[in-house]
């Protein structure tokens, strides 16, 4: 199989209009101007999620030591950067999303199916986070209004009415967010995301006034069994990894506007390693404070701060979350839904139009009335987010060992092209695909092998890519062995 170093492309000739439309076209090289700060920035706002904060501060309830759960998190974090950047260089590369990268590798019709899946996440998530931006404008309304928390009382559609009327809220903001395009969630971000880092670092401070200093707060003791340890640090990265899984599969939705490589290279390694692991410890700092402060540990950022004594501090501080959750969704699931959506329906979706889209399917969706739901929310996303493993598995081995690092960008947006296969399917991309995901899902599916479980995203990964390799590399040999002979 031959492969062009061609130059640059902003334009494409004559493209199949089924697969294309100006938000998945090449960005032109006059509008890739996001610097390594807009990159760190974004990260920043990524960052600073209340999952994230939750996900995190659970160790410390399962028994780890401060340190236990910090080594847990550098790993982690440690994996995703490696993964993340791997993946990031073909959208600064060639400037295109994940909804068309991804037919290198599936074909146009079959890359349908993992984008459809992403987008589905999106979706879940995006509701969800519409629904947190509701809770924080309900905190924020209860600490300046004494008779705010009465509405609770009256009911509508399953909510209280405080919760209603923030919801409508949270559900204009982020239509006025996500309908004016990708440039104003890079500007909202910017400001957005260092400012929730001023909140987090004083709820440290009160994290250090509770416990009568810093010493107690990382002093803390583990609790876990020997023998139970490393299956708890694998189980626990993997939930860490899980939580931006996603991201690593559509992060070149935001690197195809990098100025340049060293650019979302520098800013991404600001934004995640020392970001991720500058929160996670302000995470776990806090949550053995809340232990020390309340007898209990509080995971949810915004009912610590529901509980801070000034309501002016209270009222102020669940702004700036609400401007966090708001910089997360739109930074990450509106940006992922809008490029998936409008690749399932060029003709019809653009970035806003699909960005709408999902504001009224996660409406639809109800997340107050199952939000919260442990059980509900792990079996939804442990079966969703396995998917994730082996399509990150499958686009990195294609890029690098299948295509050596080069794609021809015109062949991703006609049929017929390099990248079409049979009839527009990779039948050798899906059985990589189904099998890594199985491969993850193993332990769920097995009983027996319930161990494995704790390892899943990993196991998609390896599996899918590795299948996807050795499937490829045989269809590969087989179509220069049928051109050898035909010559």
């Amino acid at each position: 199989m031959e492969h062009k170093n061609l130059p640059y492309v902003e334009k494409i000739n004559n493209p199949d209009p089924t697969l294309y439309n100006k938000d998945l076209a090449p960005v032109p090289l006059k509008e890739k101007t996001w610097t390594w700060w807009a990159y760190a920035a974004i990260w920043m706002g990524i960052v600073h999620n209340i999952n994230q904060w939750i996900i995190v501060a659970i160790m410390i309830d399962q028994g780890m030591s401060f340190w236990q759960a910090l080594s847990v998190v550098c790993f982690a974090f440690g994996i995703v950067f490696v993964v993340l950047i791997a993946n990031s260089i073909v959208g600064t590369k060639y400037g295109v999303p994940f909804p068309v990268i991804i037919r290198a590798a599936f074909g146009p019709k079959a890359a349908l199916i993992p984008i459809f899946i992403r987008g589905v996440l999106g979706v879940f998530w995006f509701g969800v986070f519409m629904y947190l931006a509701s809770e924080t404008i309900d905190v924020a309304f209860g600490a300046i209004l004494p008779s705010w928390s009465e509405l609770e009382n009256i009911r509508v559609l399953g909510m209280g009415l405080n919760t209603a009327i923030g919801y409508g809220i949270s559900i204009i903001l982020h239509f006025l967010l996500i309908t004016h395009g990708i440039e104003r969630i890079k500007r909202f971000e910017l400001w957005a995301g260092p400012l929730i880092m001023i909140i987090a670092i004083g709820l440290v401070f009160w994290a250090m006034d509770k416990a009568g200093g810093f010493m107690p707060l990382v002093s803390i003791e583990s609790t876990i069994p020997e023998e139970n340890f490393w299956r708890l640090f694998f189980l626990s990265a993997t939930g860490i990894i899980g939580t931006v899984a996603t991201l690593i599969v559509n992060i070149p939705d935001l690197t195809r506007f990098a100025r340049s490589q060293k650019d979302q290279i520098i800013g991404q390694f600001i934004g995640v390693p020392l970001m991720f692991v500058f929160f996670s410890i302000i995470s776990l700092l806090v949550t053995v404070g809340s232990v020390i402060a309340y007898g209990e540990a509080i995971f949810d950022p915004i009912h610590i701060v529901e509980r801070l004594e000034n309501p002016i501090i209270v009222f102020i501080c669940a702004l700036v979350l609400l401007a966090s959750v708001l910089g997360l969704n739109a930074a990450t699931n509106a940006i992922a839904v809008g490029y998936d959506l409008a690749a399932v329906a060029p003709k019809v979706l653009t970035f806003s139009r699909a960005g709408v889209v999902a504001i009224i399917i996660g409406v639809l969706s109800a997340p107050w009335l199952w939000y919260g739901n442990a059980d509900t929310m792990n079996n939804i996303m442990g079966v969703l987010g396995a998917n994730m493993g082996p399509v990150a598995g499958i686009m990195l081995v294609d890029f690098y060992l299948i295509r050596k690092r080069k794609y021809d960008v015109q062949s991703l947006f006609v049929r017929g092209g390099q990248y079409n296969y049979r009839s527009g399917w990779n039948f050798r991309g899906i059985i990589a695909f189904v099998v890594g995901f199985l491969a993850a899902l193993i332990g769920l599916i097995i009983p027996a092998l319930e161990a494995l479980y704790a390892y899943n995203w990993f196991l998609g990964l390896f599996v899918g890519g590795t299948l996807y390799y050795v499937l490829m590399t045989k269809y590969i040999e087989k179509e220069e062995f049928v051109v050898k002979d035909a010559s």
